[in-house]
């Protein structure tokens, strides 16, 4: 087994200024600046995620880059409604007029909304 001292995941914006803005403002993260000239911040249980400047050549993740658990989805999209971010819809998922996914039965999945970051990096929002 590799012996690791840290680990954390990553990926890419086109801007990293507005990421910054996104993570930091309207999501509430610690965001910090780090030596490599990208950005790093922490999220619960001491796990942190690398966010670096690819510019032109950043292509959005073809996948959910990052999930949030929130005790309470209305409440957490009424906020984001109001910093000007709406959620994401899919023709696959039964979402509701907010754009919530709502889950009636724990073993189909859970209640869980999707957002964009500036870079078009796809963000899930799960109830807990």
């Amino acid at each position: 087994m590799v012996t690791m001292l840290r680990s954390f995941s990553g990926f890419s914006v086109d801007d990293l200024d507005a990421a910054r803005t996104f993570y930091r403002d309207t999501l509430g993260l610690p965001v910090r600046d780090n030596a490599m000239g990208a950005l790093e911040f922490d999220l619960t249980e001491g796990s942190s995620v690398f966010v670096y400047p690819k510019g032109e050549a950043h292509q959005p993740a073809s996948y959910t880059v990052l999930n949030l658990v929130v005790p309470n989805i209305d409440e957490a999209v009424t906020e984001l409604e109001a910093a000007g971010v709406s959620l994401i819809r899919y023709p696959d998922f039964d979402q509701d007029e907010r754009g919530i996914a709502r889950s009636t039965d724990p073993s189909q999945g859970p209640t869980i909304g999707w957002i964009a970051d500036p870079a078009g990096n796809v963000i899930a929002l799960i109830e807990d």
